[in-house]
């Protein structure tokens, strides 16, 4: 278990791999909730820390360019992984399938990213994250483009 105040602050992302094609969904999906039109079933990579679900972000950006940024309201709605229990955190370390609420909408850099049937389908593209770990984030890479 690692929480998010053990975890340096430029490290607090989720880390999307794709969203999740109607394939995956009743195969891994099992006992996540409908989703509404501002909801997305997404597969994150490995987590930096036990996010509980409800948790909200301000944030997604390209993982290549965190210039590329979208202000959205972002909310964990709903956890599993591959045995499709249903979890009440995204755990520390793991690769899990997540509801996530986009508000008002869906941002075009996930909307447009391709569907996939299971993990590692896509390579890592986008990161959602609160203003300060996008502006650390920012801020590491304007120091490494000097």
């Amino acid at each position: 278990m690692r929480t998010e105040e053990d975890t340096p602050v430029a490290e607090r992302l989720l880390l999307v791999e794709s969203p999740a094609d109607e394939r995956a969904l009743p195969a891994l999906g099992q006992g996540l909730p409908q989703r509404a039109a501002n909801e997305e079933a997404l597969f994150l990579s490995y987590n930096y820390a036990d996010v509980p679900v409800g948790r909200g972000f301000d944030c997604c950006f390209r993982r290549s360019d965190v210039r590329d940024v979208a202000w959205v309201t972002t909310t964990v709605v709903a956890v599993t992984q591959q045995f499709g229990v249903v979890q009440e955190v995204i755990p520390h370390g793991w690769k899990t399938l997540a509801v996530l609420r986009f508000e008002p909408e869906s941002p075009a850099l996930i909307r447009d990213l391709p569907e996939a049937a299971a993990w590692f389908d896509q390579p890592i593209s986008v990161s959602i994250s609160d203003r300060d770990t996008w502006q650390a984030r920012a801020t590491m890479e304007r120091r490494n483009m000097s």
